[in-house]
């Protein structure tokens, strides 16, 4: 197994705003004059099907009421229940033009708060944590709502938006003028189906690179003379995710105080150094391109994994109910490959050399620690950690250094790069072989670096040769085939012929990614020291002891992992690689290599490090086939370049 844990638990908590933020917010693209239904009675004689969409649009709005009417809403407050992947709470929400808005969403073990100033859009982590959204999908989102509160995208000769009239189709019972609307700042896609009778919105497919998210409206009444959908339900696809929500109040007008919409203070410290300082360094052992950490909880000091591509902590359901805690609600997570599902848990208190944290709200997962063979490791440290400091990993040196983000300051030669937060997630620019280049996500939890499927097909890199091996993740097993590119430049520094992966499927978790090229891991970041800065949104990467080092690969194209029996066996070998040429199969369970005994007992890594000699060494293996010994000879070669 290759990614034997999860790569990435992204905006788990965050989407659960996110989403609703697209359809109650007057200030996204899916604006709130695509709910704002039918102002006089429905006709008694259905209009003629126009096929110029402005012309249904105009119709539309004459039929609700007219724009002048829509524009003299200033305000608006929402409040009633929302149900996330069956977790249920209740939601508050107040609106203000221009681009001004709050969401609260309480689920009892989790709440949280999102909202835009007018200025910038800003979130508060369920921990307390506020972040300020400035990636470029944010920045590009917001001018595009903004057009929509201006009615932009009903004017012909618009610079921003391109309407195009997309036919008939039917949605359930009813037969709906399907309106495209396009723009000119990125890919998103929205698609309104109004009905062509009473000019209901009936559904809206919200298309961004990343995911869909179907709508559809229902439970509608009268406000102020405005007619508005009480009742929502999406899909949230690939991600496999379902949201409904139930408005029990709406006013329109209510005056409001510019200060609802401010960005709050971060919450009172959650952490404090044992020693009074202002930062800590920590050992962590770096083992197969992961960091662990010793972490010490009311019950003892065990591994935790440190994930920047955790959106929450995660610990394991088992080990927590030896502590005594119990899960509370659930919800769906994705990781690199697929979906999985997730608890929430209220941590107590914990500590990692030289630094406490208090209760924490974090996730758990069932069978976390069993996804791990060596080290055993029992819980997950992501951005809710992570978030609170400057971070400094120093790969060769094995240590982990965290300082007060209020007092750090840098001083060295390394390359400071802008990297905005998508999701709780640093990306920033990187270009491989001069030819792929964009913004990439940092990922500490990944043990490899990865292309996303949407970059990799459109770039035709499938066509590139390469070994496959299988990766496994908290959603499952999927493909994925590694290949050698030339080089790759990173800030000031450039690594040569390194290996980037790229899976065989889309997957629906953050390999279907569309917006980033793909996920940065380990296996480069190890060449540096790398310092996290979250308050500012940036990172620094240093050339480091190790930088020109070349890492031992593996040379025979076979997986090893461990059967039911915790015997070592091969779990997959990629096609024409060493290992099938030499003729072993999967399932083959391996007694010895070069004499060297082997049983359940014994390391894994042991196994995978004498795969990684260098080309032509010989190892004879001894092995058991439907219980019959064979003796078998593997001569190591790059499968790589071959």
């Amino acid at each position: 197994m290759k990614k034997v844990i999860l790569e990435a638990i992204d905006n788990i908590g965050q989407g659960m705003v996110r989403h609703k933020q697209l359809r109650l917010r007057r200030t996204t693209i899916v604006p709130v004059i695509f709910f704002l239904i039918l102002a006089s009675p429905v006709h008694s004689n259905p209009i003629p099907d126009p096929v110029d969409p402005y012309t249904i649009l105009h119709t539309y709005y004459e039929t609700i009421g007219g724009i002048p009417r829509l524009k003299s809403i200033t305000t608006v407050y929402t409040e009633g229940k929302t149900e996330y992947d069956g977790l249920l709470g209740r939601f508050k929400s107040w609106e203000q033009n221009p681009l001004r808005y709050r969401l609260e969403e309480d689920f009892n073990i989790i709440l949280q708060i999102q909202g835009d100033d007018g200025q910038v859009s800003w979130k508060k982590d369920p921990n307390g944590k506020v972040t300020i959204l400035r990636d470029e999908q944010t920045i590009k989102r917001r001018k595009i709502a903004l057009g929509f509160e201006n009615f932009e995208h009903v004017d012909p000769t618009s610079s921003l938006f391109k309407v195009s009239y997309q036919g008939v189709q039917q949605i359930n019972d009813h037969s709906c003028h399907v309106i495209k609307i396009c723009n000119q700042l990125n890919p998103d896609v929205l698609l309104n189906f109004i009905d062509r009778k009473s000019f209901l919105l009936i559904q809206s497919i919200n298309q961004q690179p990343d995911i869909e998210i179907h709508t559809l409206y229902s439970d509608y009444r009268n406000e102020n003379g405005i007619v508005f959908p009480f009742h929502e339900e999406s899909q949230i696809l690939p991600r496999q995710k379902k949201e409904i929500t139930q408005v029990e109040k709406r006013i329109i007008n209510l005056p409001m105080e510019p200060a609802l919409f401010s960005i709050p203070l971060t919450t009172s410290l959650d952490y404090h150094f044992l020693q009074g300082n202002c930062s800590e360094n920590i050992p962590f052992q770096l083992i197969e391109n992961l960091i662990y950490l010793e972490v010490k909880t009311a019950k003892d000091r065990r591994l935790w994994l440190l994930d920047s591509g955790a959106s929450m902590s995660v610990v394991d359901q088992g080990f927590a109910s030896e502590m005594g805690i119990l899960p509370q609600g659930n919800i769906k997570g994705y990781g690199f490959g697929a979906n999985f599902d997730l608890h929430f848990v209220k941590l107590p208190a914990f500590h990692v050399q030289g630094v406490a944290f208090g209760e924490q709200t974090i996730f758990s997962f069932q069978g976390l620690a069993e996804k791990f063979h060596a080290p055993k490791c029992y819980g997950i440290l992501g951005y809710d950690f992570l978030s609170r400091f400057v971070v400094k990993i120093d790969y060769a040196k094995g240590q982990l250094s965290l300082y007060d983000p209020k007092l750090f300051s840098y001083k060295g030669q390394g390359s400071v790069m802008d990297a905005p937060l998508k999701n709780g997630v640093f990306t920033f620019p990187m270009t491989v072989d001069s030819i792929y280049s964009g913004r990439w996500s940092l990922d500490i939890g990944s043990f490899n670096t990865s292309i996303h499927f949407p970059f990799a097909k459109a770039n035709n890199l499938f066509q590139k040769k390469g070994a496959y091996s299988i990766s496994r993740g908290l959603g499952g097993e999927y493909i994925e085939k590694t290949i050698r590119f030339d080089h790759l430049a990173i800030g000031k520094d450039m690594i040569k012929n390194p290996l980037i992966s790229i899976p065989d499927d889309p997957g629906t978790g953050a390999t279907s990614s569309g917006e980033l090229i793909g996920n940065v891991g380990n296996s480069i970041l190890r060449h540096f020291i790398l310092y996290m800065d979250y308050e500012n949104q940036k990172i620094i990467l240093e050339p480091g002891d190790d930088f020109h080092r070349t890492f031992p690969q593996d040379n025979s194209g076979m997986q090893i992992g461990k059967n039911e029996q915790g015997i070592p066996h091969i779990v997959f070998i990629s096609p024409e690689s060493p290992g099938e040429k030499a003729g072993f199969l999967e399932g083959d369970i391996i007694e010895k290599i070069n004499e060297i005994k082997f049983d359940r007992h014994s390391d894994l890594l042991l196994i995978k490090n004498l795969l990684r000699q260098q080309k032509g060494t010989k190892l004879r293996f001894e092995i058991s086939r439907n219980r019959q010994k064979k003796n078998m000879l593997l001569i190591l070669d790059n499968p790589y370049d071959s």
